[in-house]
């Protein structure tokens, strides 16, 4: 056995603490263009359709069950249909270089948007 396993040892515990405490990747702030940019994670079990407003347009962007993807502007819209029929549509303020979970809040029968590490 090698005389300097106790050395390896210790230096394969300081890469270990090293690697856990380093901080989550970050999302970018800005796209190529210099857009602002967020993700949006679907946290349901059905592909949903969102729109992000983005240089004074809304576009649609599907995200599949489990994914995310990366809006760019200020601002995400959600649409649900009531059990009466009636469509609520949720207009929700998103930050440059953060992450969302988008989920079903069953308490306010709606899709809700929150910030997330």
């Amino acid at each position: 056995m090698s005389r300097f396993w106790p050395l390896t040892l210790l230096l394969a515990y300081i890469m270990l603490l090293m690697a856990y405490a380093a901080p989550a990747q970050m999302p970018p702030k800005h796209d190529r263009s210099g857009e602002a940019v967020a993700v949006v994670l679907n946290d349901s079990s059905d592909s949903m359709t969102i729109e992000y407003h983005s240089n004074n347009e809304w576009l649609q962007l599907k995200l599949d069950p489990g994914k995310d993807g990366t809006v760019t502007g200020d601002r995400v819209r959600v649409a649900t249909m009531r059990p009466d029929k009636a469509i609520i549509s949720v207009d929700m303020p998103v930050e440059a270089g953060k992450k969302y979970r988008l989920a079903w809040n069953s308490s306010a029968a709606m899709w809700d948007l929150r910030e997330t590490q």
